[in-house]
């Protein structure tokens, strides 16, 4: 039966124009997030804001982002995907620009955070598309590598054209230029994708089913703390830099080179597809992560420092698709995939923060500590506890 329902959950997601369209909202998506250090920036200056109150800006946007991905547990089977994104997507558009013209500050935060809900909605039906495919490891490979690279290619177009034009209206029309583009392609999703829920309640209470269930579980707090782990060190390498007294220019430069090893990490991830199984490859991402850690506690030397961050993005880059499709292998129902996607935001939100409490003055060897362990402990629960759990389900 379990088998059968994995045949015919992937069987509507497998054509070009579904996948094409799964890519596309993911990528619509992640385009705030990608686009948020220069987003907030250029906020800051043109509302003329304290820090403080920039950053309520990036926490409104998680707050409606967070909300509506946990609550698409619920309900991401019971829509039309189709008419979800398409109504999402002007409402995501229409709260942008209203950042631009609305003075009130108290009002920007309230269309931040629909904003942010608008983007969560189209981020997980877009993720939860992928995991329907019959090769997900593959697909979530090209679909961090196409977010990425959508962000990129922004970031390198707007500031000589529209943002040079017309400021923080720019920038903003850019981004909803770019949707514009995309969202059309929502159009290739199954038209009964949301339609499908009393198929995928077939959970009978067995002892088969609860074991599934709890590795899902495993894999998914395995998926917060392997994002925390990297969020953390991706937070503060650029301070290792500096305390190896190297000048901000070159590390600036360095991290900007370390991006397209996460887009090389993806892209590898996308060619191995599910060759060895999800397992492994995330294994071996966390080996890449744990010997760029050894690199970075050497930051003072510029080549250990150099090597330590791009192997830091890269391990990123190939461990997240396998995760997040090792829950995909195991969520039969087709429910539970979307919940990868706030687990990846608290990730995010939480380690940076646990690590600059633990960080004593100038000194940064209990981020790395704090950091590693995030990642091992993610490991054990996806690749030991889960694989034994799931073995036992068998």
């Amino acid at each position: 039966m379990e088998e059968l329902l994995a045949q015919e959950k992937t069987r509507t997601m497998d054509a070009p124009a579904a996948i094409l369209a799964a890519l596309a909202l993911s990528a619509i998506g992640a385009l705030f997030y990608n686009m948020l250090p220069l987003y907030l920036g250029m906020a800051q200056d043109f509302r003329q804001l304290d820090t403080r109150a920039t950053g309520f800006i990036g926490g409104a946007f998680f707050l409606g982002y967070n909300a509506v991905t946990i609550s698409a547990f619920f309900w991401i089977r019971r829509v039309s995907w189709r008419r979800v994104c398409l109504f999402a997507a002007p409402v995501a558009a229409a709260a942008l620009y209203a950042g631009t013209v609305i003075e009130q500050y108290s009002i920007l935060l309230m269309a931040t955070v629909i904003a942010g809900g608008a983007f969560a909605a189209i981020y997980g039906i877009g993720t939860t598309a992928v995991g329907d495919t019959r090769n997900p490891s593959r697909w979530y490979g090209v679909k961090i590598a196409g977010e990425a690279g959508t962000g990129a290619l922004l970031f390198l177009v707007l500031p000589g054209t529209l943002i040079a034009d017309r400021g923080f209206e720019g920038l903003v029309l850019g981004m909803i230029l770019a949707m514009a583009i995309l969202t059309p392609l929502a159009l290739g999703l199954p038209g009964n994708a949301g339609s499908e829920e009393e198929e995928w309640e077939t959970a009978d209470g067995t002892g088969s089913d609860q074991v599934r269930h709890l590795t899902i579980w495993l894999a998914l707090a395995g998926t917060l703390l392997f994002f925390s782990g990297q969020t953390t060190m991706w937070a503060f390498v650029e301070r290792l830099g500096s305390a190896g007294g190297f000048d901000q220019q070159t590390v600036g430069q360095l991290l900007s080179v370390s991006l397209l090893f996460a887009v090389g990490g993806s892209l590898v991830a996308a060619a191995l597809g599910y060759r060895f199984g999800n397992m492994l490859p995330f294994g071996a991402a966390c080996g890449v992560f744990f010997c760029a850690l050894l690199l970075l506690s050497r930051a003072g030397e510029f080549a250990f420092y150099a090597s330590g961050a791009c192997g830091l993005t890269f391990s990123v880059g190939l461990g997240l698709p396998f995760v997040v499709a090792r829950v995909a292998e195991l969520d039969l129902e087709g429910r539970y995939v979307v919940l990868t996607v706030p687990a990846i935001g608290i990730g995010a939100m939480l380690g940076p923060s646990i690590a600059g409490a633990l960080a004593a003055g100038e000194a940064l060897t209990p981020v790395l500590v704090f950091s590693g362990a995030c990642v091992l402990i993610a490991l054990v629960l996806v690749c030991v506890f889960g694989g034994r759990s799931a073995a036992r389900g068998q």
